[in-house]
């Protein structure tokens, strides 16, 4: 039997200097993070943390990446995360990273701009 389990993290707030104007990097503001991981496996994990993504590791990590900045693009911010996991979690299959930023210099009133990416490992070639 295969089965496919979903970790996530929702609504990570992370202050950061990103934007492409330059009170956005001298002054920062404020962006929201979701992450979301696929695992396939055939069998159910263990009760062992080594057969799990700890999504308290996701949060440090996109957290890390953050401040490693400043990035001009939003989109930028979303990749590195997303290679981010690849590279930590081998255990994930693919990675949808969404950032949304809901105080973007544009003159229209809304809730959030933002972009979203997502990452898949490349499937296994055959023998």
């Amino acid at each position: 039997m295969r089965r496919t389990e979903r970790v996530f993290v929702e609504n990570l707030g992370i202050h950061g200097f990103h934007g492409l104007f330059s009170e956005e990097k001298t002054l920062g503001q404020k962006f929201y993070a979701d992450i979301e991981c696929l695992i396939a496996r055939t069998e159910p994990p263990s009760d062992a943390m080594k057969d799990a993504v700890d999504y308290g590791k996701l949060c440090d990590l996109a957290h890390d990446i953050s401040a490693s900045g400043p990035f001009n693009l939003v989109e930028t911010l979303a990749e590195r995360i997303g290679h981010g996991v690849m590279e930590n979690f081998p255990l994930v299959k693919s990675v949808r990273v969404r950032i949304r930023k809901p105080k973007a210099p544009i003159r229209h009133f809304l809730d959030n701009v933002g972009v979203e990416i997502t990452l898949e490992r490349d499937a296994p070639s055959p023998v």
